[in-house]
């Protein structure tokens, strides 16, 4: 069962603050990034707050902080925490499963990946947490995989083809399903186990269900995961079949609109008319006729800055073949975004932004909740690539420059 979906990501607001390292407290989650990826990043505890009738729930921020430059994060909480599964967000792309209640002190030391989700992370002050983390880091790449042979199976261009791909999900599908209950059978008596039921039929798995929701009951049943895994063997699904705590996929393309995106390859993208840091108005639909990277960034989001030698290499090496780059800022300070275009050496003159940033219109006229965001467009103006980086972006440029 999916039941919280990173769609309903896009209906946040994140408030960027500092946050200090130091000895974690109760009522506290704190921790360690180790890598590059992990310093000066936007980390978010979200809780789900369910939807009233015939409306759509949503993850609403308990906390939120930005991680120094040595990867150190404190997000302190300033309300009484039922014990509850919570998201932890990093980098507005990056899920972290926590299990938790106010009398406890969360410790995190992790790498922080590229895309996907935060696995094999050490974690001190919250034993469930440490027991579902071993869960999702071996179900989510198996979630992953699914997720993508499901989404072939749409575009497969003959029966043979649809049919070997079936034959695969299906394969996938009972490893998934093997895995959530050996964790079960492993770990009777422990929150934990409410994290395989996310991705076990309800009706195949009754008994299972109704198991392990009232060992967990007394414990759990005020938190609002408990009470969804609840309503929906009571068949009652309170979310869309497709919805999920933590988010799934590793930020590979897809061939349709789905997450960070409202389109997807094979659409027309949306015009885009907006100002560039001289107040002249730029349009995306003056560069038809040629091959363009939507590109939406920040100065502020580490990852974009670590994206951009990557995106000059690929100008630097194909501008004169007919590619350009349309890049949209999500930032809200004029002079900071043109002293990071100035410092990182983005020479293109199609720079354009509103100054309001997660409320940018292209940002949300594209659906975007995440950034570095890249949409790859072809000379017709026809998206031809998302969420391209590095050498996969430069491979793709080629390909459409032939």
């Amino acid at each position: 069962m999916q039941w919280m979906s990173s769609v309903v990501i896009a209906a946040l607001m994140l408030t960027i603050g500092g946050c200090a390292g130091g000895n974690v407290k109760k009522n506290s989650v704190a921790g360690q990034f180790t890598n590059a990826n992990g310093q000066g990043v936007e980390i978010e505890l979200r809780k789900w707050t369910p939807g009233r009738e015939g409306q759509q729930g949503r993850f609403s921020p308990i906390a939120e902080c930005t991680s120094d430059m040595t990867g150190k994060f404190e997000l302190p909480i300033d309300r009484q925490l039922p014990m509850d599964f919570y998201q932890l967000m990093v980098a507005r792309t990056i899920p972290m499963v926590i299990i938790m209640d106010s009398t406890m002190g969360v410790y995190i030391t992790a790498e922080v990946p590229e895309a996907g989700f935060l696995v094999d992370a050490e974690i001190k002050g919250s034993t469930p947490t440490s027991e579902v983390h071993e869960y999702y880091a071996k179900a989510m790449p198996i979630q992953t995989t699914l997720s993508m042979v499901r989404g072939m199976m749409q575009q497969a261009p003959d029966a043979e083809s649809r049919q070997s791909l079936s034959d695969r999900s299906m394969k996938k599908k009972r490893e998934a399903d093997e895995w959530a209950n050996e964790f079960l059978r492993s770990h009777e008596g422990s929150l934990a186990q409410l994290g395989p039921l996310e991705h076990l039929d309800p009706n195949k798995n009754t008994a299972t269900f109704q198991k392990v929701l009232k060992s967990t009951a007394e414990r759990m049943g005020s938190g609002a995961f408990h009470q969804a895994l609840t309503a929906a063997i009571s068949g009652q699904i309170i979310q869309k079949k497709n919805q999920r705590v933590v988010k799934k996929g590793n930020g590979a393309n897809k061939a349709r609109a789905s997450k960070n995106s409202l389109y997807g390859v094979g659409d027309v993208a949306p015009e885009i008319a907006m100002s560039d840091p001289d107040g002249v108005e730029r349009k995306l639909s003056d560069l038809k006729g040629k091959v363009v990277l939507l590109d939406f960034w920040a100065s502020w989001c580490g990852p974009c800055r670590r994206e951009n030698p990557n995106v000059v290499n690929a100008y630097n090496e194909y501008q004169s073949q007919g590619f350009e780059v349309f890049s949209v800022s999500l930032d809200k300070q004029a002079d900071r975004w043109a002293q990071a275009i100035e410092q990182d050496g983005l020479v293109w003159p199609n720079h354009v932004s509103d100054l309001n940033g997660w409320q940018n219109a292209a940002s949300r006229a594209y659906g975007v909740t995440s950034i570095p965001h890249a949409v790859l467009i072809d000379q017709d103006g026809v998206i031809a690539a998302t969420h391209l980086r590095g050498r996969g972006l430069q491979q793709k440029i080629n390909e459409l420059l032939q």
